[in-house]
């Protein structure tokens, strides 16, 4: 089993946890539920028993597992940033009416919510220096980027015969 067949497994695995874990909670409310909470058990057992077949340990499961969650976090507090900062370029528009700043507010507010909690479930992690350094490293990679496109629009504006 290559590389990219183990991971996608364990992938699997993941969504299957994250399915049996969301019925369990709403079974509460839906007993009937437990059948399909049965069948997602027995096909994530298949998957760690065929994993299991091809030499793969539950080391190796767990991190992946932890790499996978790990992006997760560090996707979710970048895309939170942009989108604090696309809303306070747009709060910085001279031609802003006053309703659409108050709405403008209102989405920066919740995003910012969601920022500070995402952030504070990373400070609450007993990963919080791994997940951190992910977090610059990705907002090094961000800020390279960022400067290349302004390179090339500079480029792109420059007169022919500066070039």
């Amino acid at each position: 089993m290559d590389d990219k067949d183990k991971r996608t497994h364990i992938e699997t695995l993941q969504s299957l946890q994250r399915d049996i874990n969301f019925f369990e909670k709403a079974k509460e409310n839906n007993p009937s539920l437990e059948k399909t909470i049965d069948i997602l058990r027995n096909s994530q057992d298949k998957l760690y028993s065929a994993l299991a077949q091809h030499g793969i340990t539950a080391e190796e499961v767990h991190k992946v597992i932890m790499e996978n969650t790990d992006k997760a976090i560090v996707k979710e507090i970048m895309q939170l940033q942009s989108v604090k900062n696309k809303i306070n370029k747009q709060l910085a528009e001279p031609s802003l009416t006053p309703e659409k700043s108050r709405f403008l507010e209102k989405r920066l507010s919740r995003a910012t919510q969601q920022h500070t909690a995402a952030w504070d479930k990373v400070i609450n992690s007993p990963d919080k220096d791994r997940i951190i350094n992910k977090i610059e490293q990705a907002q090094a990679k961000q800020l390279q980027r960022e400067q290349a496109r302004e390179r090339t629009r500079d480029h792109d504006r420059e007169p022919e015969r500066f070039r």
